[in-house]
């Protein structure tokens, strides 16, 4: 079910970052809880994946620009966020 949750979640068009980063937050909390942990790359990956034209030239920019193996999360927010 969580995986599933995990999955189908996508940023809404009214929704900010802050607010779909609480969403993937609390869905990677409750995998922790559950002791399935998410990792920071495929927490990455889903936020570039589900990203909305709004954000498209930043997040091909991230995207090229930034390994995501050194790359966090609270990094990539914080990029997103700033542009």
């Amino acid at each position: 079910m969580l995986t599933f949750r995990f999955e189908k979640l996508m940023m809404q068009e009214a929704e900010t970052i802050s607010e779909f980063y609480s969403k993937l937050y609390d869905l990677s909390n409750q995998a922790i809880a559950l002791r399935e942990d998410y990792s920071n790359t495929k927490l990455i990956r889903k936020v570039l994946r589900s990203r909305l034209e709004k954000f498209s030239i930043e997040v091909t920019t991230i995207d090229k620009a930034m390994d995501h193996e050194s790359l966090t999360i609270d990094e990539l927010i914080y990029l997103l966020q700033t542009f």
